[in-house]
């Protein structure tokens, strides 16, 4: 034991003048620092997912932008990616088209690229078009409808049950070079769906699959969806609309479950928005219900909790917020995650639980068209957020911009505990679309985010379109590194 320990010093004590004589020997640019509380690496690479065009919908647009931090090129490459069919034999023998290329000549391009027909559409950028990427599905007039998801093995989705959505579809995209493999649970307000396909949904390669989820839940009055992935990674969204036409719309992904979530977005419309609450665990929870709207907080249903049961998902009707835009906040004794079903054009439109906005939000599609309107409502339910807005340049399609649009940035102010509606104006020379930016400033508490689009009046009009606002960063946080010996020890 002795001549080991021996051994094991001689280890370490060679190892240690290997380390100085290198550390002396380094060029000081080069050395690492001696201590560091935190990193940040530049984002070089992203994927996004679009999915096809919705049940009863139009071929639209990819409206896409990127916002680095400092100048610098990079591409993001469109590709098309097909539907599973019979014809397409074993995963990855889908035709693929040809990618269309994207350059980014100057930070703050939007561009607003055609949709491959009834096909979906990966984005993947590097370099500058990497950092602050934004992408979303947008109609042919650039309103966007839903935003390209990243592809990931954990994700919720919350909305109405086949009451009010008769036609509820599922699509699931591999953009990767590997099979996936997908477990999907279905929570309603019965509680878990029986006999739904809960295990094993194989999407191949460079492709998308379709899961009819209406058969599955009758008379239902909410849904939630739980998916997870036991091999490879996709991107989902879900559609829900009337059996038959237009009307319809996507729902946005839900933040995870937790004891505490912000549901932003909420307009101001003449009747009753429906809250849903699902409850992935085994334990009932006690949620209580917190509005922040213009005026301040307030709890629009006492100070009584609410009781949503385990293991399922719950409707509430929140008549008393009618009139007045808001954001929800819940806090409740056991994870939870939520959306908001509001009056729309159609069968209505959702916003759900999000995250706080970090570093940058964007929304890529805004209108720039006559009679539409667009609104961000911010809100702050912790502590006081300032933050900058601003609009992009104007849109091009595959090609460098005829000119240039004066860019507006003006500076808000949130109250800790309050909800500002803003509406936003397209810059002069602005068609079809435009992008807005939106920068909490340093000291600012946590800003939850929405974009609303109206007709006929803003925030108040009929709303065509609501999009929770997602962080759009420029770098990411890297786990510090400590030297540590455990590597070599026996």
């Amino acid at each position: 034991m002795r001549n080991r320990l021996l051994s094991f010093a001689a280890v370490l004590a060679a190892l240690g003048l290997v380390y100085l004589a290198a550390w002396r020997t380094a060029p000081a640019g080069t050395r690492p620092p001696r201590q560091a509380n935190s990193q940040v690496a530049a984002v070089t690479s992203a994927v996004r997912a679009c999915p096809p065009p919705g049940p009863g919908s139009r071929p639209g647009r990819i409206a896409m932008i990127a916002m680095p931090s400092g100048a610098g090129t990079g591409n993001a490459v469109l590709t098309p990616v097909t539907a599973i069919t019979p014809a397409a034999g074993a995963p990855g023998r889908a035709h693929r088209a040809q990618p269309q290329q994207v350059s980014v000549s100057q930070p703050g391009a939007l561009s607003l690229e055609t949709a491959p027909g009834t096909a979906g559409t990966a984005v993947t950028a590097d370099g500058a078009m990497a950092q602050g990427l934004e992408a979303e599905q947008a109609s042919a007039s650039g309103v966007s409808a839903t935003i390209c998801g990243s592809p990931g093995s954990d994700m919720w989705f919350v909305g109405a049950g086949q009451e009010t959505a008769a036609n509820i579809q599922l699509y699931l995209m591999n953009v990767g070079g590997l099979a996936a493999s997908v477990d999907l649970t279905i929570v309603t307000d019965s509680g878990v769906a029986q006999g739904s396909l809960d295990t094993g949904i194989t999407v191949p390669p460079h492709q998308f699959a379709v899961q009819s989820i209406a058969p599955f839940i009758h008379g239902s009055g909410v849904l939630a969806l739980h998916l997870q992935t036991t091999a490879g990674q996709v991107a989902a969204s879900v559609w829900e609309g009337p059996a038959r036409g237009s009307g319809g719309f996507w729902l946005p992904r839900a933040a995870a479950p937790a004891t505490r979530v912000v549901v932003p977005g909420l307009m101001a419309v003449s009747g009753a928005a429906r809250l849903f609450v699902a409850v992935p665990g085994d334990t009932d929870a006690q949620v209580k219900v917190t509005a922040v709207t213009p005026h301040g907080s307030y709890q629009p249903f006492g100070s009584t909790a609410l009781d949503a049961p385990a293991a399922a998902a719950s409707s509430f009707t929140l008549n008393s917020l009618g009139g007045t835009t808001a954001a929800i906040e819940l806090t409740s004794n056991v994870p939870v995650t939520a959306a908001m079903l509001v009056p729309a054009n159609g069968i209505g439109a959702v916003t759900a639980a999000a995250g706080p906005v970090n570093e940058q939000g964007i929304v890529a599609g805004n209108p720039a068209a006559p009679g539409l309107a667009t609104t961000l409502l911010l809100s702050a339910p912790g502590a006081a957020v300032r933050a900058s807005v601003s609009t992009g340049r104007p849109a091009v399609s595959g090609q460098a911009a005829s000119g240039q649009a004066a860019s507006a940035t003006q500076v808000v102010t949130v109250p800790r505990g309050h909800t500002v509606a803003v509406t936003i104006r397209p810059p002069r020379g602005t068609t079809p679309a435009f992008a807005v930016v939106i920068t909490p400033l340093a000291g600012s508490g946590p800003l939850y985010a929405a974009r609303l689009v109206t007709e006929g009046g803003a925030p108040a009009g009929t709303v065509m379109s609501v999009l929770p606002v997602p962080s759009a960063p420029t770098a990411v946080s890297v786990p510090q590194v400590r030297d540590a010996y455990t590597a070599i020890m026996p």
